[in-house]
């Protein structure tokens, strides 16, 4: 049986999915002339008739279609992350097996960890070597090197 909390999980999930669904991923680089043939492509399927113009009816169609065909992609995946966390294949998601899922892992582990941080590799970090990596990310954002940085600057970093 759904908890109001898995529910709203799941319904969480499968907007995300729809949304993403609907975004397609941006292409390495745009070649303009397969953008127009994919342009001159994309006109024909919507004018229905052949007559040379898209009326609202046939954008009406040609959106609603790519609604369905969305829809149906996402119901798919949906689908598959549920069948997922059902472990014991009964139908409904218990509280145990979205726990099961829901549990926060480590990144690393704390050998990787040091490895990252022990820059001189004598087995131990110094606090030099602990401030080294989030200060060099620190000032990396700080474009403008004001010493502070804005949420812009931190948008643009975590782009990067």
């Amino acid at each position: 049986m759904f908890t109001r909390l898995t529910f709203a999980t799941v319904f969480l999930a499968a907007t995300a999915v729809a949304a993403q669904a609907q975004a397609p991923a941006a292409p390495e680089a745009a070649v303009r002339t397969e953008f127009v043939k994919n342009l001159e492509a994309s006109f024909d399927k919507a004018d229905a008739n052949n007559d040379g113009f898209i009326t609202a009816q046939e954008m009406q169609s040609m959106e609603a279609k790519g609604i369905a065909a969305a829809q149906e992609k996402v119901d798919a995946q949906v689908t598959a992350q549920f069948q997922k966390l059902d472990t014991d294949k009964n139908g409904s998601l218990s509280l145990a097996e979205f726990k099961a899922v829901a549990k926060v892992k480590a990144n690393a582990s704390p050998q990787d960890l040091l490895a990252k941080f022990d820059t001189n590799k004598d087995g131990k970090v110094s606090k030099a070597e602990y401030q080294a990596l989030p200060l060099a990310a620190f000032d990396r954002a700080d474009t403008n090197k004001d010493g502070k940085v804005t949420r812009e600057e931190q948008a643009k970093a975590a782009s990067r």
